[in-house]
């Protein structure tokens, strides 16, 4: 009965151990199909993994730390920051005795990540060194993303804490991991230039930001990378580079003062201030400092406000602002950062030396093996050395033989040879005396073709003496005539000239009056015009018949711009569009001039 008892207990073993086998992977697969959720929607991901907490908390020592591991995965993506490290030890401990390589890159990387959280740099920096160290040991099984974030994170870090060699280091290898991966590289390209910037490498960082620009317009999804836009519109800003900076203000969908955003107002206000209009860059400055709530945000509004009011000489404003400055300075205890730096710096060469003492060691290994290769390599070319010796040795005593037995058959044949060589230098006396009389040929050939050449360069020299005359008489006719058309207009409507004159420079608005004497003046001046207008263009708009005035008298398209109040982008296709409104006059007027100066 016993002996029954005993199989009865064993079999129920067996099953319940075989049951939990079955969990167990049951559980591990569903981790891989949340953590595939997780990647694109984090906060339904963290929904499915609390329904199975009760389920996961009856299962083994493995299966729970890695239900814990997952939980601080997709807090991490669904951008939960993280209050306490308590967990992230457990694991820590837990999976770098048991787990397996790609485990623990991936526990020392989540390590990383809390303590960035926590806002202790130099323990977050180790233990993303540590998830590098962990990839770079397992070669193809790494997890290459989680690498590149190491890489970007680590950029980040010793970016606020000064250390901008690093940083750019960290970027260069984020950069390149993105590109073997033919992932997206515009937020490396941002830290690299970001980081070059900082050590004043501006030709760097220039080149880093117009790879992040060409990648954009490559894209043609330019509402997707508005932060990008925003980003590179304060980084040209601060770099002056205007032109770069106004292309991607032109990109730039939203307007910040409509829907507030720190970041957002504080780029404005550089570009603004890059472009002269100093009163915008102060409402957006000062939108900053009431608004915001990012205090480096508004360390920089107020640093640019002092720096403009200064520049206008404004003494009570600048003071003012150069408090808040130095409040906000104080607020951001740069002492505690460069404390904070040498604290990193410190713990990033404490890891170098730990690699460099495992380099020396491995180094002292390579040479050692190295040696005995050589050693052995040598005693082989020794050998094959003698052999080739050897058989040479034999092959030369052979050539010696057939050389005594030439050398026989040489001296019979020298007499005969020696005639041959007489008789030879005799022809060459005959060659010899006809070549000097061909040279002589020769040379007067080259004397008429140098005074030939002379000829030829004389006539050049008048050819483009002659075009250079052509070019100044079509300028000056050029001239002549737009001083015609000046004075004419200037002439026969003195008012409508002022007019024109103050709406061009943006201090006032052509009224309708004023638009009526326009016209009048120009079909004064040039009867046809008109006519033409009409018949080239049948019937158009009251602005496009302002643009083709404008565009009659002179006017640039800036001045076109400030009068009509178009975009600048419909400025630039109606000029181009109605270029032939100034053409036939303009040659008419030419010819006339022409003529005029023909009878002078």
């Amino acid at each position: 009965m016993s002996t029954k008892l005993f199989f009865i207990q064993i079999l129920c073993a067996t099953c319940l151990c075989m049951l939990f086998s079955c969990s167990d992977k049951r559980a591990l697969g569903d981790y891989e199909k949340i953590k595939k959720i997780g990647d694109e929607d984090p906060s339904h991901a963290l929904a499915m993994l609390d329904s199975l907490e009760i389920e996961i908390r009856e299962q083994n020592d493995y299966v729970r730390n890695k239900y814990d591991l997952l939980r601080i995965r997709l807090n991490d993506k669904a951008f939960n920051t993280a209050n306490s490290d308590l967990m992230i030890k457990k694991l820590l401990d837990y999976f770098e005795e048991k787990g397996s390589l790609p485990e623990k890159q991936e526990v020392t990387y989540y390590a990383g990540s809390v303590y960035r959280d926590l806002q202790d740099a130099p323990r977050s920096m180790e233990y993303f060194l540590k998830s590098l160290e962990y990839a770079q040991n397992e070669g193809s099984d790494c997890d290459s993303l989680m690498m590149r974030n190491a890489y970007s994170n680590l950029n980040d870090l010793y970016y606020k804490v000064n250390n901008y060699d690093a940083a750019v280091k960290m970027a260069q290898a984020e950069l390149e991991i993105s590109k073997q991966m033919h992932k997206d590289v515009i937020l490396p390209y941002l830290h690299l230039g970001t980081a070059y910037l900082a050590q004043e490498k501006q030709q760097e960082a220039e080149k880093a930001f117009d790879a992040v620009l060409d990648e954009i317009i490559r894209s043609k999804d330019i509402s997707s990378h508005q932060s990008n836009l925003l980003y590179l519109l304060n980084d040209y800003s601060c770099m002056e580079l205007l032109p770069k900076a106004r292309k991607c203000f032109s990109m730039i969908e939203t307007d910040p003062f409509e829907e507030f955003s720190d970041f957002p107002c504080m780029a404005f206000a550089q570009y603004y201030n890059l472009c002269g209009k100093t009163d915008s860059a102060i409402v957006y400055c000062n939108l900053v400092l009431d608004k915001g709530t990012d205090i480096y945000n508004q360390y920089d509004a107020s640093r640019l406000l002092h720096r403009i009011y200064k520049r206008r000489g404004d003494v009570q404003n600048e003071n003012q602002y150069a408090a808040v400055y130095m409040a906000l300075s104080d607020s951001l205890d740069f002492g505690k950062r460069q404390e904070l730096a040498a604290t990193v710096n410190n713990q990033f060469q404490y890891h170098l030396d730990q690699q460099k003492e495992q380099s020396l060691k491995d180094e002292k290994e390579r040479y050692k093996n190295t040696l005995i290769i050589v050693a052995l390599a040598a005693i082989l070319l020794a050998s094959i050395g003698y052999m080739l010796y050897v058989r040479r040795r034999s092959k030369h005593l052979k050539e010696v033989l057939n050389l005594s037995t030439e050398l026989q058959q040489v001296s019979s044949d020298e007499k005969q040879l020696r005639r041959d060589v007489e008789q030879k230098e005799k022809n060459l006396e005959e060659l010899r005396t006809s070549l000097e009389k061909t040279t002589d040929e020769l040379s007067d050939v080259k004397n008429e073709l140098e005074r030939v050449n002379a000829e030829l360069s004389e006539y050049e020299e008048a050819l483009k003496e002659r075009e250079q005359q052509l070019s100044e008489k079509m300028d000056q006719n050029k001239t002549v005539i737009q001083m015609l058309h000046q004075s004419e207009l200037e002439g026969k409507a003195e008012d409508v000239i002022y007019a024109i004159r103050q709406s061009s420079a943006g201090k006032k608005n052509m009224t309708s009056t004023d638009w009526k004497q326009l016209y009048h003046a120009v079909d004064e001046l040039y009867p046809s015009f008109k006519e033409r207008l009409l018949a080239k263009l049948g019937n158009f708009t009251e602005q496009q018949m302002q643009v083709c005035y404008l565009m009659r008298i002179g006017l640039s398209k800036p001045q076109i711009q400030n009068m009509t109040n178009l975009s600048r982008v419909t400025i630039w296709r109606w000029v181009k569009k109605y270029d032939w409104v100034l053409t036939s006059d303009d040659e008419n007027d030419v010819a006339e001039q022409n003529d005029q100066n023909d009878v002078t």
